[in-house]
């Protein structure tokens, strides 16, 4: 899914920049357009993250609690036009 701009400063990511979410579904799965909404919801800055990096450990985490699976994301960020970033995390369901 494409990544609009979430820092209100620097305009990062740029446009170009997307997300991809993989799980095996089982008894949960991961609605498309409340995932849109929720990576959606951190435009602007939200809570205590400020970084790339934490957003999308945070969606990582989010994600695997949400589907009750193992979930990895890949994030390719397009920083500048010569300074791309490309993050992989991965995320168990926590116990409650």
């Amino acid at each position: 899914m494409p990544l609009t701009p979430a820092c209100p400063y620097s305009g990062n990511p740029k446009i170009g920049s997307k997300i991809k979410i993989v799980y095996k579904p089982t008894s949960c799965i991961l609605e498309v357009a409340s995932l849109r909404a929720y990576v959606d919801s951190y435009k602007g800055g939200k809570g205590d993250i400020r970084s790339m990096e934490g957003m999308i450990q945070q969606v990582t985490q989010d994600c695997a609690n949400a589907a009750r699976v193992a979930v990895e994301v890949t994030a390719e960020l397009i920083i500048d036009p010569n300074q791309e970033m490309k993050l992989i995390c991965t995320a168990h369901p926590k116990r409650l």
